[in-house]
């Protein structure tokens, strides 16, 4: 199969055709899906799989993306990246350090990961505060987390879009995750696992999409020779 066809802009007999990176995003859940679409935009080139019901855990997600990262869809040369969103949920993802395996397996093919533990919703939080509760079960910071978010945002649930009221806080909140991470490296072997809670690497995305939205390839035109 040929590789995709890129964003291109094409201006003038004498312009070459400029080429960019395509990043695919495979989801699990609802609140991933509606937040990351977002990004189904110019400027970043993502594009969000629709999902599987046949995948829902992290393993059939990574599978379906690694399947799909073999069929040459991805092109290294451009820096086009696939990314896995999954949650540290042991009821649904009980074999996840297989799921991370399968991906460090696959790390020089483009294969990535979004992880949160124990949701999505860790991110969220880091935009409205830098220090999230710690010692508390997965269940525990669930409902800790969406009372939070509640407060700011009232009814929140699973399916509700509050990425335009965060976006102008992502600044804070990628810090804030760096922070999250390097504090974490210091209490755990492992920040990929079930036991690192909270936890999201969610900063290294958000750092390679804006790296796409700087680049020079971005609406930029070169003359032909």
């Amino acid at each position: 199969m040929n590789k995709r066809e890129r964003g291109r802009e094409v201006k003038g007999r004498n312009t070459k055709e400029k080429q960019r990176a395509k990043i695919y995003i495979f989801t699990e859940g609802d609140t991933e899906e509606i937040y990351l679409k977002h990004f189904e935009v110019r400027e970043y080139n993502a594009e969000v799989i629709p999902k599987d019901p046949k995948c829902t855990d992290a393993v059939g997600i990574v599978t379906r993306a690694k399947t799909f990262v073999r069929k040459d869809q991805l092109d290294l040369e451009l820096g086009d990246r696939a990314y896995c969103v999954f949650d540290s949920d042991p009821a649904s993802n009980p074999n996840i350090q297989l799921a991370f395996d399968l991906i460090r397996g696959m790390y020089d093919e483009g294969l990535r990961c979004i992880f949160s533990n124990p949701s999505f919703e860790v991110w969220f939080m880091l935009h409205l505060k830098k220090n999230i509760p710690y010692g508390l079960t997965a269940y525990q910071m669930k409902a800790q987390l969406k009372n939070e978010l509640r407060q700011v945002f009232p009814g929140y649930c699973e399916t509700t879009d509050i990425y335009h009221w965060l976006k102008d806080k992502q600044k804070t909140a990628y810090q804030h995750a760096k922070y999250l991470h390097n504090f974490q490296q210091k209490r755990y072997e492992k920040v990929l696992s079930h036991e690192c809670n909270p936890y999201t690497n969610i900063f290294e995305f958000i750092d390679y999409m804006e790296s796409i939205k700087r680049s020079k390839s971005f609406g930029d035109t070169q003359q032909a020779d």
